[in-house]
C-alpha cells in the first residue's frame, strides 16, 4: 500500500471557539498536507465517513468551510481532491482489525479509530492544531490484542504524526524509505530482497510463505517494516553481541518449547549456506511471526520463517 495520510478525528473533539479560529486550523492542516504530498506522500486523506459533517466551530461544519467564500479557493480545492476519490477508512478498517486480532486502540485512554487505522496501514496520522497534545511528531497508542491464550492484553506502539509542517521534517528519512521501498506484494519482497535487505539472507522456504501476502493483505506493510528494522539494525551492528532492545517486540522461544522435538522441528530451517539451524529469535506481528537467526560476529541476520504464529507448548494454533 502506498503511503497515505489518515485524519485523527479526536483532534476535532473540541471544536474551535469561533469561525476565524476554525479557518486558521484548516489552513494550518492544509499547509501540512501540502508539504507532505510534496515529500511524496500520496494525495489521499483517509477520513471517517462523516468528514463533511465534522464540526469545526459552532454552526460551522467542514461542508460550510468548503463553501465559505472567505476561505482561499485553492485551499478548498486541494482539500476536496484529497477526500473525494478514495474510500473512507471505515470501509476497510474492520476487516483489517480482524486480521490483527485487535480489540481496540486508544490514545490517552480515549478510543482512537483513525489513529488505529494509521497504525494498521503504516500511514501518516495528521491532526488539527486544536490541543497542545497534537503538537507532536509521534503519538503513543495503547493497542489491545488477544494473546495466545485468548486473553486481552495491552501493548504500546508509536505512530508517525504531523499537525505542523515542521513535524514532517522529523519524518524525512522515514517517508523517503517508505516510498522507495514501496512493496507490491510478498513476492515483490522476495524478488527484491537483495536490493532492499542486503544484510539479510533468506531461507528458501520463505519464498513460498511470502506468496500469501497479496497487495491487500493487512500484514504486508508490517512484514516489510519489520524486515527494514532488521536491515537497519545490521547496518549499525558494530560488535559481535546481538541486542534485541531496539527491535521492538522481539524475544526468544521458551526452553520448554524448544526442548520438545515436535516444536523444535517446526523451527529448524535449511539456511542458504546449506546448514540446518534451530531458530529461536522471533519478532511478533500480532498473529504472525518472523523467525530470524543473528549471525555473530558476521553482523548478518538469516530470515527463516514469515507467517502465522507457530505452535508452542501453550499455543496450538
Amino acid at each position: 500500500m502506498d503511503l497515505e495520510m489518515v485524519l485523527n478525528e479526536l483532534s476535532l473533539r473540541s471544536p474551535a471557539y469561533d469561525i476565524p479560529t476554525a479557518r486558521q486550523w484548516m489552513s494550518e492542516l492544509i499547509q501540512t498536507l501540502r508539504e507532505a504530498t510534496k515529500s511524496g506522500v500520496q494525495r489521499v486523506l483517509r477520513t471517517s465517513d462523516e468528514i463533511n459533517l465534522l464540526i469545526l466551530a459552532p454552526d460551522y461544519s467542514i461542508v460550510r468551510w468548503r463553501n465559505d467564500p472567505e476561505v482561499d479557493l485553492e485551499e478548498r480545492r486541494f482539500f476536496k481532491t484529497l477526500t473525494q476519490k478514495y474510500p473512507v477508512w471505515t470501509d476497510v478498517a474492520e476487516n483489517i482489525k480482524d486480521s490483527f486480532d485487535l480489540s481496540d486502540v486508544f490514545h490517552e485512554d480515549e478510543r482512537a479509530k483513525g489513529l488505529g487505522f494509521a497504525f494498521l496501514i503504516d500511514g501518516l496520522a495528521v491532526s488539527f492544531q486544536s490541543e497542545s497534545k497534537w503538537n507532536s511528531h509521534h503519538l503513543e497508542l495503547k493497542i489491545q490484542r488477544l494473546d495466545e491464550e485468548g486473553e486481552l492484553i495491552d501493548e504500546i506502539e508509536e505512530i508517525k504524526h504531523a499537525s505542523r509542517v515542521n513535524h514532517l521534517f522529523e519524518h524525512t528519512e522515514w517517508i523517503k524509505q517508505r516510498i522507495e521501498t514501496n512493496i507490491k506484494n510478498g513476492l515483490d519482497i522476495w524478488n527484491r530482497r537483495e536490493e532492499l535487505f542486503p544484510n539479510l539472507s533468506f531461507c528458501e522456504c520463505v519464498e513460498e510463505q511470502l506468496q500469501s501476502l497479496n497487495d491487500k493483505h493487512p500484514m504486508l506493510q508490517l512484514v516489510k517494516s519489520r524486515l527494514l528494522k532488521l536491515e537497519n539494525y545490521c547496518k549499525n551492528w558494530s560488535d559481535g553481541t546481538f541486542e534485541s532492545n531496539s527491535l521492538g517486540k522481539t524475544s526468544q522461544e521458551s526452553q520448554i518449547t524448544l526442548q520438545n522435538p515436535k516444536y523444535q522441528n517446526e523451527r529448524t530451517f535449511l539456511c542458504p549456506d546449506g546448514q540446518d539451524r534451530l531458530f529461536s529469535w522471533h519478532m511478533k506481528l500480532s498473529r504472525w511471526r518472523i523467525y530470524f537467526f543473528p549471525q555473530s560476529p558476521r553482523q548478518k541476520i538469516i530470515i527463516g520463517y514469515i507467517g502465522l504464529h507457530l505452535r508452542t507448548v501453550k499455543y496450538y494454533n
